[in-house]
C-alpha cells in the first residue's frame, strides 16, 4: 500500500499538527513494513531530520509553498506519479478527488459561537467551507479527541460512527530525555508553552502571577511560543504594568527540542490556561517529565481526567490564583497520578489503532 502524507506544516511554524504527524508516523512506519510512505514538503532535509530514514519511507519535495498550488497541482500530480492508495491531509483536501483521502480534522473551534471571536472573520468564512467539505468527502475521517468528534458530528451533521478518534501523544524525545542542553534556566519559574493569541489566555496567567506577587518570592514567569494572532488586551495589560512585569516576565521562541525540554524539566509549575483546544499537547509533555501541572478543564482538556487539584476554570482568576499557591506548596505523588493518563496517550498504541482503521476500510468493514 502507498500512503502519501501532506507534511507541509514542517515548512512553517511549530504547531500541534507537526507533533501529531511526527509522533504518529514515527510509530506507524516501523510497524507497517509492507506500506510505502511518501512524506511531502518543500524542505526535504528538515523532513529527514524529523522522521529519520527507513527503507519504506520516501521524501517528496513539493514545488511550491502556496496552499492552492499544493492542493490543486502538487498533490494530484504526486498521487498519479506514485500510484497512491491513500493520501493523508490535515484539515483540507484537494478540490478534485484523486484516490482515497484520509483527513484528520483536529478541531472546528472557530465554528462554535462561544469561540468565534478568537478567530479572524476571513479565516472563519474560508475554513467553514473547506473543512466541512473535507470532512464530508473523506474516505476515512479522524479527529484527536472525543470533544472534537462530538462537535464535528453535531455541527457538520456527520454520523459519529464515521469519525475515528486518533489522539495526540508526547513524542519520544521527551521520554528519552537526557537533558543534553547548555541552556541556563532561572532558578524558580512558572512555565506556559503555547502560541500567543487571545484563545490561549496568557493574560489570566499573567494577571494571577502579578497579583500574587510571586516575583517577590523569587519566581519568574516564562512564556514559550510565537505571537500568532494579535492580542490587544494582553499587550495593553503589559504596557500598563510594564515597570513591574518586565522584572519577571520572559518571552522565548524557536527553541531547539533539547532546550525546550530543559525549560519543562526545571520549572516549578506548568500552567495551561487555554480557553479552548481541540486537544492540548503541552500539559502531557509536562506530565511525562513529572512536573506539577495546572490545566484548564474546558473543551478537549476535560478528556485528560485530571484530579481536581490539577485543573481549573480558565475564566476564574480567583480559582487559578488559589491553585497556583496550592500547587507550589503541596507535594503530590505525581508519577501515580499521571500514569493512567499517559498510558492512554501513547504513540505506539495510537499508531496500531490508526492502522486497524485503515485495514478495516480496505476490507470493507467500516
Amino acid at each position: 500500500m502507498n500512503i502519501l502524507v501532506d507534511a507541509h506544516v514542517f515548512d512553517g511554524k511549530h504547531q500541534g499538527t507537526r507533533v501529531y504527524l511526527k509522533g504518529l508516523y514515527q510509530s506507524l512506519i516501523p510497524i507497517c513494513k509492507d506500506w510505502n510512505f511518501f512524506i511531502a514538503a518543500t524542505d526535504i532535509d528538515n523532513l529527514k531530520e524529523e522522521f529519520g530514514e527507513f527503507d519504506n519511507i520516501h521524501f517528496v519535495q513539493l514545488k511550491n509553498k502556496s496552499k492552492f498550488y499544493r492542493l490543486i497541482i502538487d498533490f494530484p500530480s504526486l498521487i498519479r506519479k506514485y500510484n497512491i492508495d491513500y493520501s493523508h491531509f490535515q484539515y483540507t483536501i484537494p478540490p478534485f478527488k484523486k484516490g482515497k483521502y484520509i483527513v484528520t480534522l483536529h478541531d472546528i473551534l472557530f465554528e462554535q459561537k462561544e469561540f468565534k471571536s478568537f478567530f479572524p472573520s476571513k479565516g472563519r468564512f474560508i475554513n467553514h467551507f473547506l473543512h466541512k467539505i473535507s470532512a464530508k468527502k473523506a474516505d476515512i475521517l479522524f479527529t484527536v479527541s472525543e470533544f472534537s468528534k462530538n462537535k464535528i458530528s453535531d455541527l457538520y451533521k456527520i454520523n459519529s460512527s464515521k469519525i475515528h478518534v486518533s489522539p495526540n501523544a508526547v513524542n519520544k524525545e521527551f521520554y528519552n530525555n537526557k537533558n543534553e542542553s547548555s541552556t541556563q534556566t532561572p532558578p524558580k519559574y512558572i512555565l506556559y508553552v503555547s502560541r500567543i493569541e487571545p484563545r490561549k489566555n496568557h493574560l489570566t496567567l499573567l494577571r494571577a502571577f502579578n497579583e500574587l506577587k510571586l516575583d517577590d518570592k523569587g519566581y519568574k514567569l516564562i512564556f514559550i511560543g510565537k505571537p500568532d494572532i494579535a492580542n490587544p488586551e494582553f499587550e495593553s495589560y503589559i504596557k500598563s504594568n510594564n515597570e513591574r512585569i518586565t522584572k519577571f516576565l520572559i518571552f522565548l521562541e524557536d527553541l531547539a527540542t533539547n532546550d525546550l525540554i530543559k525549560y519543562y524539566s526545571n520549572c516549578d509549575l506548568f500552567v495551561f490556561p487555554s480557553y479552548a483546544e481541540g486537544f492540548g499537547i503541552p500539559p502531557l509533555e509536562a506530565m511525562v517529565l513529572e512536573k506539577k501541572v495546572l490545566c484548564s478543564d474546558h473543551t478537549a482538556m476535560k478528556d485528560f481526567n485530571l484530579p481536581e487539584e490539577f485543573r481549573f476554570d480558565p475564566y476564574n482568576l480567583k480559582e487559578l490564583k488559589t491553585k497556583i499557591i496550592a500547587q507550589l506548596s503541596n507535594k503530590f505523588d505525581i508519577k501515580e497520578i499521571y500514569k493512567p493518563i499517559l498510558a492512554k496517550y501513547h504513540w505506539q498504541e495510537i499508531a496500531k489503532e490508526f492502522k486497524q482503521v485503515i485495514d478495516f476500510q480496505n476490507k470493507g468493514l467500516t
